[in-house]
């Protein structure tokens, strides 16, 4: 990784990121479909952190083997209620298989994103439905990060919300209708056998899970801050002010909720909290179930001995 040369270092300490001396980089690619993590350059691991290096793929092993588990429950064809183990065989295995229309539901059933601190919403089981973007808005007074975390997350997460929510409602029109006469044209599209014009959003296949609605955006910031960078940027403007995303601002102090209006106001959101069912592991929540879930609170495990 790059981040492991001393020059680049140097460099990046000029600009005030200081990386401890005894932090090494790993890159690694996750294939989302068959739930298998590549690393690169491991050979460069230093000796020194061998045993934290084998820790980390250990517990990375047993995450890509629990989001199997989980994804499980959503595939007609999958086993259920298995081992996770079990249940990552079957995932590697749809991967490989050409004859699968479903090897992954993709980003289907997103809905909302939360762009904050991970402890706001860390022990919380949201069945898979929302982006969680890191940011941290103590050390961040001005907004100047935050505003390029939105201009990245507000288009991006819109256009695969709004892709997923077309295509549902009108996949015949926006979709792109069953993939089984599809015909891969000039790497930029597909075609419906010889004689279709391009196919543009997604395949039935992809979204018949998906329960169209507009990307709900829940940032820890103060609307203060949050109103400014509305007012500087275009087309944050555009997404919000016409509804194509909806915005609630979470105070970094008091975790009070203040709802976006599209005329560009802030209004307090005061309905009472509804408790939260509390169980001892996700897998304890969709066991047995194939349909969307409420959240639910993972109680902490007992501290070992």
């Amino acid at each position: 990784a790059i981040t492991n040369r001393a020059e680049v270092r140097a460099l990046l300490r000029e600009r005030g990121i200081d990386i401890p001396g005894d932090t090494h980089f790993v890159g690694a690619q996750h294939n989302t479909c068959s739930e298998r993590y590549t690393f690169f350059d491991v050979q460069d691991v230093p000796a020194t952190h061998a045993t934290e290096w084998a820790a980390l793929v250990r517990d990375l092993d047993e995450a890509r083997a629990r989001s199997a588990q989980e994804r499980c429950r959503r595939f007609a064809s999958a086993p259920k209620d298995v081992s996770p183990a079990r249940s990552l065989r079957h995932i590697e295995g749809r991967a490989l298989d050409l004859s699968q229309v479903r090897p992954e539901w993709g980003h289907a059933t997103n809905a909302f994103a939360v762009v904050g601190r991970r402890a706001a919403t860390q022990g919380v089981f949201f069945d898979r439905r929302p982006f969680l973007i890191s940011y941290d808005p103590t050390i961040d007074p001005e907004g100047t990060v935050l505003e390029r975390v939105l201009l990245a997350v507000g288009p991006v997460g819109a256009g695969i919300n709004l892709e997923y929510y077309f295509s549902t409602v009108d996949n015949q029109r926006w979709g792109a209708d069953t993939k089984v006469p599809h015909n891969v044209c000039g790497m930029v599209g597909v075609m419906e056998g010889a004689l279709s014009d391009l196919r543009t959003g997604l395949p039935k296949q992809m979204v018949e899970v998906h329960e169209p609605m507009r990307l709900q955006l829940v940032v820890e910031a103060r609307i203060e801050v949050l109103g400014a960078i509305y007012g500087r940027q275009k087309s944050i403007q555009e997404l919000l002010g016409n509804a194509w995303v909806h915005l609630i601002a979470m105070d970094p102090d008091t975790g009070e909720l203040r709802l976006f209006l599209p005329r560009g106001e802030f209004a307090l959101w005061d309905r009472p909290p509804s408790p939260l069912p509390v169980v001892s592991s996700s897998f304890d929540w969709y066991r047995g179930k194939s349909g969307f879930l409420p959240p639910a609170l993972i109680a902490p495990a007992a501290p070992t001995a």
